[in-house]
């Protein structure tokens, strides 16, 4: 399903480089930093930031340290692994493609859950006095406080990638739910222009054999201009893509002789 990876040409690097430093932005410049807390817990589970820099967006997590470089010019994601020195990537017609045969199989499924999550509907319901959004279900909830994005361009580049984000996540994690509930939360956030500064999401258990009910926060800071630190970081990474080695992605994935490891995770 997965075309293989072909290491770019010597000039590739240098183009995209550029490109992405040096391109006039499309719409906004930004940075988002968010936790993700499971159930109760106080600490989070994991930590990003994500920069919003000339038509590139940049995701990093803390822990374990990993990047995702979403290009849209170019129709990739570029996943790089500062501790191992490698880089991947991932096609968006592969990310699609792979997204659809996730919906299909859901779709055909006897779980009830799975077979919803392939084409959720939700009652919704926006509390304009708290800029609360309310999208609930049988099978899963979600409560999302907002905020007025600064404008429709950055409306509209913040669902683009959580879009993308939540479609490449079915494939660096194999155990998430399937990414299209998660696909009309944006929309309904990108038809209101708002950006989500906290998101609760209940899946309640399914029945005798549906396991623990599961609950998940994410909290997020939206910041409307980029800092010279975020300005230094892209340009690390602007390094870190023509000095590491270019890999396929089960190799980016699992390394021998060790285990599977995600690289991005919300």
């Amino acid at each position: 399903m997965m075309k293989a990876f072909r290491p770019w040409r010597a000039v590739g690097p240098v183009l995209l480089i550029l490109a992405m430093l040096c391109a006039r932005a499309w719409g906004e410049d930004f940075r988002i930093e968010s936790k993700t807390f499971s159930g109760k817990e106080k600490m989070p589970a994991s930590e990003t930031v994500t920069l919003f820099r000339a038509g590139v967006v940049y995701d990093y997590l803390s822990d374990p340290p990993g990047v995702a470089v979403f290009d849209k010019a170019h129709g990739r994601f570029i996943l790089l692994n500062p501790t191992r020195k490698v880089k991947t990537e991932i096609k968006t017609d592969d990310v699609l493609t792979f997204a659809q045969s996730i919906k299909g199989a859901a779709g055909q499924s006897q779980n009830k859950f799975l077979k919803f999550s392939a084409n959720p509907e939700f009652h919704s319901q926006f509390d304009e006095e708290r800029e609360e959004l309310s999208l609930t279900s049988p099978y899963m909830t979600y409560q999302v406080l907002t905020a007025k994005a600064k404008n429709l361009a950055a409306a509209q580049q913040y669902r683009e990638f959580l879009d993308w984000y939540a479609r490449l996540n079915a494939i660096t994690n194999p155990s998430s739910p399937p990414p299209f509930p998660r696909l009309v939360l944006n929309e309904h956030l990108a038809n209101r222009e708002l950006i989500a500064t906290q998101v609760q999401l209940t899946i309640p258990s399914q029945g005798p054999l549906g396991g623990k009910s599961q609950e998940l926060r994410s909290e997020h800071k939206v910041t409307w201009r980029l800092l010279p630190r975020d300005l230094d970081k892209i340009a690390e990474t602007a390094n870190q893509l023509t000095a590491f080695k270019a890999v396929s992605f089960n190799d980016y994935r699992m390394p021998a002789g060790s285990r599977s490891a995600s690289v991005t995770k919300r």
